[in-house]
């Protein structure tokens, strides 16, 4: 999908971070932006600068975990820009707890949003591309930790993530007949909000939370996120599946299949 103007873009978790980034960068191809996320107010302000830039926008507010809202935030996005060319799932959160510490809400929570959420969007948009006809495609967030870093105390993160991959993985095979494109975005450090992304906790969850102060700087030398727009909209353009930001990540990743790869060696010795 090389040629993104006049195209449709939706975005969850839109409003701000690398959902932001992505919308600016969709905007800078010429694409229109439908800039959902669980916060309205910061959706319509991101939607306004958008509209400033020369493209359309709508916000829409919504919960990725509730199914009704992304059916709702489909039928705005045809009703209002009449088409959707890409779907970018990118809404997320962040849940700092040792594995055998965390609380079941906690675990609802993550997956709720990092996973179910990725699902809701994907089973939610892909009979609508299949119904207008045409190439589409679908771009979903996941992480550095998608490739197998294991960070102690983001157990719960890593393990959504690493869902992330499989699931986009498998529906890139599943949906190549249709031709509809897949992506899946692995980025590391990003100067974002998603360690205090509890402040919009449901009820459901435990309601919200406070990050913790040092949250406040965790991020605070991670990569700009319009840096991190740019390289995911060109990797849509590419047709890439995997879209990577930090060359760091390389060596953890080699790492862990040379470890992969003697476990088969030991296992399995040469006869």
């Amino acid at each position: 999908m090389k040629d993104l103007r006049d195209k449709v873009a939706v975005i969850t978790g839109g409003a701000s971070g690398i959902g932001r980034g992505i919308a600016r960068a969709f905007a800078a191809q010429g694409a229109h932006v439908v800039v959902a996320d669980v916060e309205e107010a910061p959706a319509r302000s991101a939607a306004e600068e958008l509209r400033a830039r020369g493209v359309r926008a709508v916000a829409v507010a919504c919960d990725v975990s509730n199914r009704d809202a992304v059916e709702a935030l489909a039928e705005r996005a045809f009703a209002e820009l009449g088409r959707v060319d890409v779907l970018v799932n990118n809404a997320g959160v962040g849940v700092a707890a040792k594995v055998a510490d965390a609380k079941p809400d906690d675990l609802a929570w993550i997956l709720s949003v990092n996973v179910v959420g990725v699902w809701n969007g994907c089973s939610v948009f892909v009979p609508r591309f299949r119904k207008q006809g045409g190439p589409a495609w679908i771009l979903n967030t996941g992480s550095e930790h998608s490739l197998g870093i294991p960070f102690p105390g983001m157990g719960l993160y890593t393990a959504s993530k690493h869902a992330v991959l499989a699931l986009s993985d498998v529906l890139r095979r599943e949906l190549e007949p249709d031709g509809i494109g897949v992506s899946i975005l692995c980025p590391g450090g990003v100067r974002t909000q998603i360690w205090n992304a509890a402040r919009n906790r449901d009820e459901r969850f435990g309601g919200p939370r406070q990050a913790p102060p040092a949250f406040a700087s965790f991020l605070a030398s991670g990569m700009d996120p319009d840096e991190v727009g740019r390289l995911a909209v060109a990797g849509i353009q590419r047709g890439d599946f995997f879209v990577l930001s930090h060359p760091v990540v390389r060596a953890i990743v080699e790492a862990r299949y040379r470890e992969l790869l003697a476990a088969f060696d030991a296992q399995n010795p040469p006869a």
